[in-house]
């Protein structure tokens, strides 16, 4: 009986090392991210609260997260990278300001503003 609890344990354990391991991002570090609070951190000032560009952000040409266009043809991949490595004298890259993590992360807060 001991034997078949120690066995299960060890089975979940390897499991859900093996999960972990192989998909990149440790549990404990994706559930640390608060994604909506690096957003307010970061981009707010020239995207708004609600994915609708401040004034200052009009001014740089920042996107319309609302806008249903703009969210349909853009892909993750585009955003991670503008994030990354940002618009010359309009958005700062966050590559060197960021975790890699922490940018994927903000993908999600991005897309929900197109959802509302």
């Amino acid at each position: 009986m001991l034997t078949t609890r120690i066995f299960g344990a060890t089975s979940i354990a390897v499991v859900l090392g093996a999960v972990t391991y192989f998909s990149g991002v440790s549990i404990a570090k994706a559930a640390d991210i608060d994604a909506k609070k690096i957003f307010m951190t970061h981009c707010k000032t020239c995207h708004g609260e609600d994915g609708h560009p401040t004034d200052l952000g009009t001014g740089l040409g920042a996107r319309e997260f609302a806008n249903a266009e703009w969210q349909a043809k853009t892909t993750d991949e585009q955003i991670i990278k503008q994030i990354n490595n940002g618009t010359p004298e309009k958005m700062m890259p966050f590559k060197e300001k960021l975790t890699q993590d922490e940018i994927k992360a903000l993908v999600s807060v991005i897309r929900s503003f197109g959802k509302k």
